[in-house]
């Protein structure tokens, strides 16, 4: 099997060199760019699997190389911010489908570990039960039928998580793990797992309800595979939708 190809963008030569270097050491094949508009060209003329790349450069930013990206046909690579900056908020970069956001300075180990997690296939990337979750309770919530799980208020999911109303869901807002059980319609069989909150939304607006983003890090056995096609099929975008 062909090693994945990881674009790394960044205007800071130094960071950038660092960069490909601790993933080519991974096994990796990586190229680089130095702004988004250079990164684009590169997107449109080969495969790449992964784009970790900074959000504030010259030429062409993280959020226009990631809007650029979303434009084109096909199989949407995974995309990562590094940014050493507050003004993109968690619940807008997820929405936006990003996969994942890491503040300057990072934790290279963990950013290592997250990049070769997300380019494990969902089905398998969700069958690893955490041995330990703070919350012993699963959220029980009661939605429409999941073949249509974009179309409702309550739940929406995204490529990689799902955002939940707070409307009558209790969970632990001092920690960010949790188990979770939605019944869908009858008939239909439950979904189970457990996931890690990544931004809350404490007061709504007649736009945007009150409610969390919860990225998915186990599916039950049962409905794994369903949930992965369901949202294959849907074509979203979003890794946590917002709404």
């Amino acid at each position: 099997m062909n090693p994945a190809t990881i674009l790394v963008v960044d205007d800071e030569e130094l960071l950038r060199n660092a960069l490909a270097f601790e993933f080519r050491r991974q096994k990796y094949e990586v190229v680089v760019a130095s702004c988004g508009r250079e990164a684009f060209e590169i997107v449109k003329s080969r495969p790449i699997d992964l784009i970790l790349s900074d959000v504030r450069m010259p030429d062409g930013d993280g959020l226009e190389l990631l809007k650029n990206v979303r434009s084109l046909s096909g199989k949407m690579p995974i995309m990562m911010f590094i940014t050493g900056f507050a003004d993109l908020t968690l619940e807008d970069a997820y929405h936006e489908g990003v996969d994942a956001v890491f503040s300057k300075p990072f934790d290279r180990k963990l950013l290592v570990a997250t990049v070769r997690h997300a380019l494990i296939p969902k089905a398998e990337r969700w069958a690893d039960r955490p041995e330990r979750i703070s919350s012993e309770s699963p959220i029980e919530i009661r939605v429409p039928t999941l073949n249509q799980p974009i179309r409702t208020q309550l739940i929406n999911i995204g490529r990689g998580g799902m955002f939940v109303a707070l409307q009558g869901v209790s969970i632990p807002f001092d920690r960010s793990e949790v188990y979770f059980r939605l019944q869908p319609k009858e008939g239909e069989s439950p979904v189970e797992g457990a996931g890690i909150i990544r931004w809350i939304r404490s007061s709504g607006t007649p736009d945007l309800p009150a409610g969390f983003g919860l990225e998915f890090i186990f599916l039950s056995d049962e409905c794994r595979d369903h949930v992965a096609e369901v949202i294959e099929s849907s074509g979203v975008k979003a890794f946590i939708p917002k709404v």
